[in-house]
């Protein structure tokens, strides 16, 4: 890592990357290259040396399956991990990767899993079953000006049930969310966030890109401003699709038994 180099830690892709996960890497690093700062990204599979540094990292979503196999795995170096977000490096946990990075993930069956605790949240398997678009109003910080309306696809049966003062990644504007009483989604700790939203979310939302590379170069002493002129076309086709899933937010899917 130096202050010229971002490096972006992408955990488990193999395992836990089943809902265009890579589509968040990719946005990180397109997203970074618009506004000239260069990028490495580094895959960690289980068994591997985990890397002593890191700028960003990612954890996508996956099935309780590849979770309990990967338990060895996660207790090794669930530490360092939680030391990367303590230090301020963006840690972004997606659907099971949310999970994951929880304290543990209590499954309807079977022994709980033990997760990273990078959010001091538990994952409950067993709620209602929510297949929908997903809306939010996000408390993430974002660049000044920039919107806080997220939108992506949810797809999950858990409620999130987060520690006294966890700060939620969103308010609910149209969706389930973490299912424990209030309308919020996922968690916040420091620069780190975690949630249930797919899509995948990142290229999606540009302005929650922007964000996690805001704090990421803001460690290394840099200042981030990607050149709007390089981001038009992705920046109209997110905005495209956010428009599709507010056409169709309340039409289609809801919920599951």
């Amino acid at each position: 890592m130096t202050a010229e180099r971002l490096t972006i830690l992408h955990v488990y892709p193999r395992q836990m990357g089943v809902s265009g996960d890579r589509g968040n890497v990719a946005a990180l690093v397109r997203r970074a290259e618009a506004a000239d700062v260069v990028t490495e990204v580094v895959e960690y599979a289980p068994g591997d040396d985990l890397p002593t540094s890191a700028d960003v990292v990612v954890i996508g979503n996956g099935p309780l399956s590849a979770m309990r196999s990967l338990g060895d795995d996660v207790t090794r170096v669930g530490a360092q991990l939680r030391a990367f977000a303590q230090d301020g490096v963006p840690v972004v946990a997606v659907g099971g990767g949310f999970d994951l990075a929880t304290s543990e993930v209590v499954p309807t069956d079977g022994p709980v899993v033990s997760g990273f605790g990078v959010f001091d949240a538990r994952a409950v398997r067993g709620a209602e079953r929510r297949v929908n678009y997903f809306v939010l109003d996000t408390r993430y910080p974002l660049l000044p000006g920039a919107p806080t309306r997220l939108a992506g696809f949810e797809d999950h049966a858990t409620t999130i049930e987060l520690g006294a003062g966890v700060q939620p990644f969103a308010d609910v504007v149209s969706g389930g969310g973490n299912q424990a009483g209030a309308p919020v989604e996922g968690a916040i700790v420091g620069a780190s966030f975690g949630t249930h939203t797919q899509g995948p979310l990142l290229p999606l939302n540009p302005q929650l890109t922007d964000g996690v590379l805001a704090a990421a170069t803001a460690r290394l002493g840099r200042a981030y401003a990607p050149d709007p002129e390089r981001t038009a076309t992705i920046d109209r086709f997110a905005r495209e699709a956010r428009a599709t899933v507010d056409r169709y937010v309340d039409k289609a899917f809801k919920r599951i038994a």
